[in-house]
């Protein structure tokens, strides 16, 4: 695994305050730099010693860093990489946190320099309340922390970070940015806008009803909690992942347009159905359940030393719907000019679908339960 032992993190609210201190408890002897630009943040974050050593400005934060995480709301995250790109050191790693990935993944390639890896991620967490005074060590636990890799990701790198936040406490998962913008516009923007909208419809509406808001129970409430969030930064999200939220509006009308007309015609069927698919799938969301040990199974793969492999692999994995838990690689005289790549996954048959995704991209693969059985 590359060696990071200088940490950058610009951007101290509450996910870089967060990191910050989640890092810090992962290894003591990291040296964590931080860099705000409202100066009362970067005052907090010292008195909270949050950060080893506050950086003056964007190129002083990043001079010795080996790995530079770029904190800030999603519209200035291209921003910072322009000013940045021309103070970093040869094969520094950056990544990010922002909640749309394809056009930064895109645009990052194009700023940084060659000899500079950039990994896209998504740390799928948050807090009602924002700021480095929320900023704490246990955000990430149990939270899925997504990274995006693309073809060209260097592998020795896609490994560093996804031990390091593995260690944090984090489920971290592989995916491509196109596919993560398709997932969170559905599981995390669209539900956004439909609470904030219907907040916005309750409120114009209460002008004809005035007891209307006296009247909000458990439902409405439950709703429309996110409705208070932070208007700035859903701004930024609704602009960077404009495309994937149009899509899964689209999809949603026409969910509506289906039940209204259904509801028009009393097709009491389709509206009982409906609501039992509903519950249904809702009762069946995943849930956090302590590690089976049974389910566990180790992946050994024989890879060539090239760009983009260890993506490919993941990416495939993660595809078939399966928890990579660990990742390590090692050279090894068995393959020449190449390596051993070893994974981790967990749940039912996670072997056999692993195998099955790696095997379809030509590579072989061995699988055994981590309790023994191997085949």
């Amino acid at each position: 695994m590359k060696n990071i032992k200088n940490i950058t993190i610009i951007g101290l609210g509450l996910i870089g305050g967060s990191l910050a201190l989640s890092l810090k408890k992962v290894n003591d002897n990291f040296i964590i730099t931080g860099y705000d630009n409202i100066p009362e943040t970067m005052d907090i974050a010292i008195y909270r010693k949050l950060i080893d050593r506050p950086a003056v400005d964007y190129a002083d934060s990043v001079k010795d860093a080996d790995l530079v995480i770029i904190a800030t709301p999603v519209r200035l995250i291209v921003e910072i990489a322009n000013k940045i790109k021309d103070f970093l050191k040869s094969g520094t790693i950056v990544t990010d946190v922002g909640s749309a990935k394809e056009n930064i993944v895109e645009n990052m390639v194009q700023i940084l320099p060659k000899d500079v890896v950039f990994i896209g991620g998504h740390p799928m967490t948050g807090s009602e309340n924002d700021g480095v005074l929320s900023a704490r060590n246990d955000l990430f636990v149990n939270a899925f922390y997504v990274l995006t890799p693309t073809d060209n990701t260097r592998t020795e790198a896609l490994v560093a970070l996804h031990t390091l936040f593995t260690k944090t406490g984090a489920k971290v998962i592989t995916i491509s940015p196109a596919e993560h913008d398709k997932i969170v516009s559905l599981i995390s923007h669209l539900p956004h806008i439909l609470s904030t909208n219907l907040v916005v419809l309750v409120d114009n509406q209460q002008k004809q009803l005035n007891n209307l808001f006296k009247l909000c129970a458990g439902g409405f409430r439950d709703m429309t909690r996110i409705a208070a969030s932070n208007p700035k930064m859903w701004l930024d999200i609704s602009i960077e992942n404009k495309k994937e939220i149009i899509n899964a509006l689209n999809n949603y009308i026409s969910h509506l347009n289906k039940f209204m007309k259904n509801l028009e015609a009393g097709n009491e069927e389709y509206i009982k159905n409906h609501y039992i698919q509903a519950k249904e799938a809702r009762l069946n969301l995943p849930k956090f359940i302590d590690k089976d040990i049974s389910k566990l199974y180790e992946l050994r793969i024989g890879i060539p030393d090239k760009q983009g492999v260890l993506s490919e692999i993941t990416l495939a994995i993660s595809s078939a719907g399966i928890n990579i838990e660990d990742i390590s690689i090692f050279h090894s005289t068995e393959v020449i000019g190449g390596g051993i790549l070893k994974i981790l996954v967990h749940g039912e048959n996670a072997g056999t679908l692993s195998r099955g995704a790696i095997e379809k991209l030509g590579y072989e693969v061995s699988v055994k339960k981590v309790t023994g059985e191997e085949n």
